[in-house]
């Protein structure tokens, strides 16, 4: 189960660093005072909203998977074929963000205040849309897991 807890929390991350990474400044020197907060543009506004919406998605996602996981009275030739059909329907949503984030990365590599960052920007546009696409497998590899490993044993008071 902590494997598959795991998988979401990669995915998480990836999601909120994506814009993260697209926002950083040089550091400021260390005598300087501190620069207002940058205000996101529209389209990073329009982004992150896009983002915490997967998030939302990825988060009830999971919620499916850990009630059939803990289901007691389901055998793991059930869960595994339950959790399946899962990861199946929301697949798709994972491949749209992840389309959406390189087309992001891409257009912020254009920009003019970008030119200095852009191999960097057009790379993460490559890297990052590939490991959310590959999330679902190890999503399904992590349930295949958790869904055949014996039971922990009970702790000790």
């Amino acid at each position: 189960m902590s494997r598959l807890t795991l998988a979401a929390a990669v995915a998480a991350l990836t999601v909120c660093a994506a814009p993260a990474f697209a926002q950083d400044a040089p550091p400021a020197p260390p005598a300087a005072a501190p620069a207002p907060a940058r205000t996101p543009s529209p389209e990073e506004a329009a982004f992150e909203a896009r983002g915490e919406a997967f998030n939302a998605e990825a988060e009830r996602m999971k919620a499916e998977l850990d009630a059939v996981i803990e289901d007691p009275a389901l055998d793991a030739e059930t869960k595994k074929t339950r959790t399946d059909a899962i990861i199946t329907r929301y697949e798709p949503a994972f491949n749209a963000f992840a389309d959406d984030l390189g087309a992001f990365f891409r257009t912020f590599a254009e920009k003019p205040e970008n030119a200095e960052k852009k191999t960097e920007i057009l790379a993460a546009a490559e890297a990052a849309p590939a490991q959310i696409r590959a999330i679902p497998a190890q999503i399904r590899q992590a349930v295949a897991q958790a869904v055949t490993a014996p039971p922990a044993p009970a702790a000790a008071d």
